[in-house]
This record gives structure tokens, sequence and C-alpha cells, in this order.
């Protein structure tokens, strides 16, 4: 009788331990294939709901012409030209709020007043 139990056991604890491994197998698949990025900017935007202030908004197009001046990969040129999801809702106001009549939704990296010299605003997507 005694036996049994511990077969059932060691099964047990060998299903658990493959399905943790599984599990890790698939979040390391996901992170290297880029599928955390939208992950990331849902996860951005349910607590950034409040807009984000100009300074902040043009530190991150600095960034993103800076990585392009540096790479010339296309995606950092695509994300300070405002693709979707790297368009940026300022609070005018930074009272946390986004307000219809004063605060800007969807601004590019060229419409909240950021430049870049290696980026032309015909590249607008």
């Amino acid at each position: 009788m005694l036996r049994e139990k511990r077969g059932a056991e060691l099964s047990m604890n060998v299903i658990i331990v493959a399905i943790i491994v599984i599990l890790v197998l698939v979040v390391v698949i996901v992170f290297f294939l880029g599928g955390f990025t939208t992950v990331g900017n849902k996860i951005r935007d349910v607590f950034n709901a409040g807009g984000t202030d100009i300074q902040t908004a043009i530190v991150k197009c600095n960034t993103w012409c800076g990585n392009y001046e540096t790479t010339k990969q296309d995606i950092w040129k695509n994300n300070f030209c405002g693709v979707p999801g790297t368009t940026f809702d300022i609070d005018v106001n930074n009272d946390g709020k986004m307000d219809p009549q004063i605060d800007r939704k969807g601004q590019n990296c060229f419409q909240i007043g950021a430049s870049c010299v290696s980026i032309n605003r015909e590249d607008w997507i």
C-alpha cells in the first residue's frame, strides 16, 4: 500500500514540474518574439489614463530620435512619427485627467514640438 502512494506522489510532482517548465518556456518565447511590447503598452495605458505631461513626452521623443540616429532602424523613426501605440495623450494642465476641451489626444513627436534632424516631417506615416 505504501509503494502505491509513493508512485502517485512522484507522478504528481513530475506533472507539476512539467507544467511549470512549459509555462516558463512560453513566457521566454513570447519575450524573445517581442510579444510583451503590446502587453506592456496595454498595461501602460491602464495606469497612464490621465495622460502624459509634455516634458515626459519630449524626453521619450528625444530618446527615439537618438536611437534612430545611432541605429538607423525604422522602428525608431516610426515611433517618432507616431505609429499606433506610440502617440501621446498630452495632459496640458497636469491635473492627472484628460480634459477633452484642453488636452491633446493622439499626438506624435512633431505635434508636441519635438524635433529630430535625422527625421523629416515628410516621413510621417
